[in-house]
């Protein structure tokens, strides 16, 4: 729930389930509900605020000379680490400054997790496998978004398809060799016998 700083939030607009409110006294959930009111809207300012922050670099970053930019980001004349900011130009610059995503969603989500979100490949459908995820109160961690926005994609590599074909087509032939191997061995076999038999009747006519 994104709410403005002058809107009024209807208290019994505030969903509490039965298993929250077992128990309490009237006074305790509505206490709950006003906290849950204040709780979201400290969350959509904190997503405002990445939002800010991201754009303020990004702007920083395409004024300066990369070698002034990454002077700037050593510096430490901003209150977060260089690959935090880092993750959050990349995020914004790819995807984030022309999205219109709820703020408290972007309170979810690491500068790390926004970034990834961003890479090469990713679609608008995928990203909102990660809003869902966050929407549905799942556990989400950098390895989630990973999984999310780029899933079990296997890239087709045509060298070992045609190396596996390659392997079964030796292996037939490995067969079909070994096959006439055996076939031979059995002639021989039989030709070897058919010598010994007469060989014991000349000696039995000796």
């Amino acid at each position: 729930m994104e709410t403005s700083p002058t809107e009024v939030v209807d208290l019994a607009s505030i969903p509490l389930s039965s298993e929250v409110t077992k128990g309490l006294v009237p006074a305790q959930v509505e206490y709950v509900k006003e906290s849950v009111i204040e709780i979201n809207e400290e969350l959509s300012c904190v997503g405002q605020s990445l939002r800010a922050v991201a754009a303020n670099l990004s702007d920083i970053k395409s004024n300066i000379k990369p070698g002034n930019w990454r002077a700037f980001l050593k510096s430490g004349s901003i209150n977060c680490s260089e690959r935090f900011a880092i993750d959050l130009v990349s995020a914004y610059t790819n995807w984030l400054g022309g999205s219109d995503i709820e703020d408290n969603l972007i309170a979810s989500l690491t500068p790390r997790s926004l970034a990834l979100m961003g890479s090469k490949g990713v679609t608008d459908k995928e990203r909102q496998k990660v809003f869902e995820a966050v929407g549905n109160g799942e556990r989400i961690t950098e390895a989630t978004v990973r999984g999310l926005v780029k899933g079990n994609k296997k890239k087709t590599n045509k060298s070992t398809q045609r190396t596996e074909s390659e392997k079964i087509k030796s292996l037939k032939e490995k067969v079909e060799t070994y096959k006439k191997i055996i076939s031979n061995l059995r002639d021989e076999n039989k030709k070897l016998s058919k010598l010994l038999s007469n060989r014991e009747k000349i000696e039995s006519l000796v």
